[in-house]
């Protein structure tokens, strides 16, 4: 992770609070601006793992990975990285929360597979589901995930306007689950919304945040910085350092669309905040296979 023109001291493991990575590591257009030419595909998460110390796994929202990809997964990455898994859309766009315990179960396993190296899981619900229409089993299915967590991490991210309420944050936080904020075009800042749970003791003491940006004006690539976001970044910075001078663990993705190359992002933003709040320097040493054995004792 480049840390600004002065590198940051390096800090001990344990103060590095802040998750920050992409949607994916798998992009065509990164390779030669990111990946060098002559990498291996199979060889990019291992890669990527040496420049972010998290990534956001959105291909679990198509379909679970099968016990040897994330095998593969963990085996890639060094100590202290951490996967944030997307619940599939069987549970949250075509189920909509009906009959599908069995599959939330089998992400949970996924989850709990990952062991260390799991960030906080995530389920995304569309514009569509709302609380007027939904309310009562979306309530009635958080109650029943609340004790089925068993000490894993779970954000909620909504998209119906009746959701993004302090009300709903609240529901999550007695709970012990997190709202998530977007920095998205036309979607509302929900972050003074999450903020404010944090009186709460229940609320857990981490920030889950999706930089999209503006996802419906397509670019015509994602090699390089196209509309840069320097107001967002700042503003996102200061609220980051904020969040770790408190001692509350961030987790934060940002996508393509946000500026048009989003490594070039993450470390825009990774540098705005050791500014503000001196990090760690991510340098892992390589992964080590006996520890990966030991993360999928469950699988």
């Amino acid at each position: 992770m480049v840390s600004g023109t002065q590198p940051s001291p390096a800090l001990p493991d344990n103060l590095h609070k802040l998750h920050l990575g992409v949607s994916s590591w798998t992009f065509p257009d990164w390779r030669d601006v990111f990946y060098p030419s002559s990498l291996p595909t199979k060889d990019q998460l291992t890669y990527y793992a040496t420049q972010f110390n998290s990534v956001e796994v959105n291909t679990s929202f198509y379909g679970l990975p099968a016990p040897s990809t994330v095998l593969q997964w963990v085996e890639s990455v060094p100590e202290g990285f951490t996967f944030a898994l997307k619940a599939p859309r069987l549970i949250t766009h075509e189920k909509k929360l009906i009959d599908c315990r069995q599959d939330m179960q089998a992400y949970l396993d996924v989850l709990r597979s990952l062991g260390d190296l799991a960030a906080p899981g995530f389920l995304q619900f569309p514009p569509q589901f709302t609380r007027a229409q939904y309310g009562r089993v979306l309530a009635d299915f958080l109650d029943w995930l609340a004790g089925e967590l068993k000490g894993l991490s779970l954000a909620v991210e909504v998209r119906a306007r009746d959701l993004m309420t302090d009300a709903f944050a609240r529901f999550l936080a007695e709970r012990s689950m997190s709202l998530v904020v977007v920095e998205r075009v036309d979607t509302t800042d929900l972050y003074e919304t999450w903020s404010a749970q944090l009186a709460l003791a229940s609320t857990p003491r981490y920030f889950f945040l999706r930089l999209i940006g503006n996802d419906r004006d397509k670019l015509p690539n994602d090699r390089d910085l196209q509309r840069p976001q320097d107001e967002t970044l700042d503003r996102w910075a200061i609220r980051i350092a904020d969040l770790l001078a408190q001692n509350i663990e961030v987790f934060a993705y940002i996508h393509n669309p946000f500026e048009g190359h989003s490594p070039a992002s993450v470390r825009r933003l990774w540098e705005r905040i050791d500014r503000r709040h001196p990090l760690p320097i991510w340098s892992p040493s390589p992964p080590s296979q006996d520890d990966s054995a030991g993360q999928l004792s469950l699988l």
